[in-house]
Order: C-alpha cells, then structure tokens, then sequence
C-alpha cells in the first residue's frame, strides 16, 4: 500500500515529466527566439553578372528587399557546367541552360543564401555537368539541395546556419527528363548522380463508351497493361504501357467514370521519402524550409496547380514544413495558409535571361529547319516569331512577387509580398532581370494574385503596393477539397 508521501512524490515526478517533456526539443521556448525572415524568390535563369546592374534603382530596391532576409532562396534553373566532358543531352529541350559560374557569386552579392537546384534543366549538360555544378555551389559555400551524386545526396536536407536560427532547406522536382532523378547507390554499385523527384500517378477519367473504345485498342494494337478484372486492377480501371514520356509515368491509366476528367497524385514511394525527410529536418533546425519546381497545372489552366501538387504540399505542412515554396510554370499561383503555414504555389520568374543562353545545342535550330550555319539570333527569332509568340508575347510571364515571410515566436506570422517586373515588351537584351513594379503594375500583380488565391480563402491587404498576409496560429484558411 502506497504512503501518502509516496503519492505525493509520484505526483511531483509526474509534474516535472511533463514539463520536461512538454519543453522545445532545441531547449528554448518559442516565444524567446527573435524576429526571423525567410524571402524567396522565383525562377532564376542567369545570364548576366547582376552587379552590373548596381545603378538601376529599380534592381537595387529588389536586392534591399532581398537582403532583408535572414534565409533567402531562389530556384536556380540551370547549370553551372564547365568541364570538356559535359554535352548537351538528348531528352532536354527547350533550351539548353548553363550559366557562368561567377553568376553564383552574383546571387549571393543580392542576398541570396540558399538554392533550390532540383529542376528540369538540372541535368541539360549530362552528368558531368550537374556534377561541376554541385563543385561550384561548394566551392562557393552555398547551401543548395535537390542534386547530387546519388539518390540520397539529392533527397538530403541542407542546413544554412545564421545568427538567429538554422534553417533546414529541401528541393525537389516533379518536371523532369526521363534521364535526370538520381540512382540509388548500392552496397556493390554506385548510384547515379542527378535530382531529386517528386513522381506523380495520372488517371485519365473517360465515359463508358470511351472506356471500351480504348480496350479495344490495346486488344487490337497488342498493348501491355492491365486492368478490366485482372491481377493488375478491377474491372473499372484499364492500364495501358506506353514507352517514352517522363519517368515514371510511361504506364498510363484510364478509369471507367460518369464524371471524365484527369486525377494526378502523389507517387507514394516520393511522398513517403519526402515526408521523412522533412521530420528529419524538423528535428535538425528550427525553421523547415522546402522549395519545389513543377510545371503541372490543373486543367483549369497553367495558374492553377495540379492536384497533386498539393497533396504534397499539404503532406509537407503535416510532417512540419514552415514555408513550402515552388516555381515552374514560369507565372505566378496562388498563396494558400495551412495550419498556420505559408504554401506558395509559384513565384513566378525571378530572373528570366532564357533568349541570352549561348551557344544552344543543334537540335534546336532543327526543330524550326535551321542549318548548322544559321546563328544564335536566327534560333531565337524563329522559335519566338521575333518576339509575337510564346513567353515574349505574354505578359503574365514578366511579372512575380518577392515574397517575405516574418516568424514571430518561431511561428510565420506575416507574408509580405513585393511585385516586381522583368521588362515586358522589351528588347531580349534589356528584358528578364527583376525591379520594383510602379504602383499601378504593383497593384494589378497584387490583384492578380488575390484571385488566384481566394479559392484557398487567403487574403491579401494592398497598401501602397505592397500586399501583406496575417496569419493566425493554427488557421488553415483552405476550402476543403480543393
């Protein structure tokens, strides 16, 4: 039987357990830590030295802004490949990038100190030259994530340590040449080096009728797959083998539906490496940043995310993503608050020199019948029709957001976002660097941007052209099934 001063010293154990235990894991409390800014910016395809640009008021107002961060990152989308050994690979396309690697110094002379480098031009140059750029981003002491020269350097958290806090940061892509994600490394074999990949499954929704013209198909044309009762699936899923197309997505799936339409979702071996890796991390640091670079959109249009895209981000916020930031699509999407964290859908072009990357390999100039003598120019003009189609002609691609997000007790408190212009209308050699938007381009972003974000129930204050987010602990501001 128990004594009176037993219980009394069971209970006073039990109080201190639970303080203990009810304590931060890095040993101080939340509401002590100082004011602390992560800024992120879009898509960075570089080509000249941004020092150049120092007497440009404009420019200089989106590098004050920058430097304001404690954590500043970017995509950085591209190459910095410099060795004999790197060549233009097959299954890129679009264009080649490869920028010089005094341009990381650049970057990191605006502000920036961390790189997202997982993207579809990660490995435009090979292997040897997604190998010279991890030497450059080490050699330059930056903290990037995203490559590397197995699966699991790729997937690895990076760490940037700064004078108020450590920021554990992940990059991942969903957009991809079948070549580019990284092989696992073996006790007896070496993995291949490459990127990080968030994979995606696709099921193509289609009427009945539809549904049986297409397993006619693969009866009649002898394609692989299965389905329609079979070990492979049931009866209402057909699944057709297809070479080529992205990694991982070679096998297509069609299911029999009263509502047609398309379904993507998360590859459940990326999402379960991803999340891990961000627990991980939490641990590790005190802010988890990740950054992510997918093109997909939903079939409402390039401004609008691919649903699977946000089953990853929301999975993210769950395991303990602070901010979750992506870019891809070369335009802005909306802003989402889950559970008291900022989701960016994209940011948009940051710096966006595509038409100034020379030499391009001759498969471009093929692609519009221009021969070996034709020059770099001729590429250029012929792919954009001087300027009257594709990114030159549309204005949506020449305009973002700086965004900051403000932590406040170790929690985002506040995203401030910042519109920027990359010289629309202009010529190729005075367009694609960012500078502060005027107060009318300012608020039409701004506007811009409140729509696409008000299907997630954010809202966004202009003021002066600025817009500003407030953020309540613990609110998710998204409309269920979205």
């Amino acid at each position: 039987m128990w004594t009176k001063g037993t219980v009394r010293l069971v209970l006073a154990l039990s109080v201190a357990t639970a303080f203990v235990l009810a304590r931060p894991l890095s040993g101080q409390e939340p509401a002590s830590r100082p004011e602390f800014h992560v800024t992120l910016a879009g898509d960075a395809i570089i080509n000249t030295a941004p020092e150049a640009r120092e007497s440009v008021p404009g420019f200089m107002g989106v590098v004050n802004a920058l430097r304001k961060g404690d954590a500043s990152a970017l995509n950085f989308e591209g190459t910095f490949a410099t060795s004999p050994e790197a060549y233009p690979v097959f299954d890129s396309g679009g264009t080649w990038i490869f920028s010089d690697p005094a341009r990381l110094k650049g970057l990191q002379w605006m502000g920036f100190n961390m790189f997202s480098a997982a993207n579809n031009h990660s490995v435009d140059l090979g292997v040897p030259g997604l190998l010279d750029t991890v030497k450059e981003f080490k050699k330059g002491g930056a903290v990037f994530a995203g490559i590397g020269e197995n699966l699991a350097q790729a997937r690895a958290a990076a760490y940037l340590q700064t004078a108020k806090g450590r920021v554990g940061f992940i990059s991942r892509a969903s957009t991809f040449s079948a070549s580019a994600p990284a092989g696992q490394a073996r006790q007896d074999m070496r993995g291949r080096p490459g990127l990080a990949p968030l994979r995606f499954l696709t099921t193509y929704r289609v009427d009945a009728p539809t549904f049986e013209s297409l397993k006619r198909m693969r009866q009649d044309l002898k394609i692989g797959g299965g389905g329609e009762g079979g070990a492979a699936g049931p009866e209402s899923k057909l699944v057709m083998s297809l070479t080529g197309g992205r990694y991982g997505a070679s096998a297509v799936t069609f299911e029999r539906s009263d509502k047609p339409g398309i379904v993507t979702t998360a590859h459940p071996d990326d999402l379960k490496d991803y999340t891990a890796r961000i627990r991980d991390a939490k641990q590790m640091a005190h802010y988890v940043v990740t950054y992510s670079h997918m093109h997909e959109a939903a079939p409402e249009g390039n401004t609008v995310p691919a649903q699977f895209i946000t089953e990853y981000a929301r999975a993210a916020v769950d395991a303990g993503v602070d901010v979750w930031a992506a870019s891809g699509p070369h335009v802005l999407r909306g802003i989402e608050i889950y559970k008291g964290k900022v989701i960016m859908y994209s940011l948009g072009n940051f710096i966006f020199e595509n038409d100034l990357v020379i030499p391009q390999p001759q498969d471009n100039f093929d692609n519009y019948e221009l021969g070996v003598e034709a020059l770099p120019a001729d590429f250029f003009n012929a792919r954009t029709d001087f300027d009257r189609k594709t990114w030159p002609a549309n204005p949506l691609m020449w305009e973002a957001v700086v965004a900051d997000v403000t932590f406040r007790g170790g929690r985002p408190a506040m995203v401030t976002l910042t519109p920027i212009t990359l010289g629309f209308g202009n010529k190729r050699t005075d367009r694609g660097y960012p500078q502060l938007a005027n107060l009318t381009a300012a608020n039409k972003i701004l506007q811009d941007l409140q729509k696409l974000s008000k299907p997630y129930g954010t809202t966004i204050v202009i003021k002066d052209g600025i817009g500003t987010i407030t953020i309540n602990p613990g609110t998710t501001t998204s409309q269920a099934g979205r």
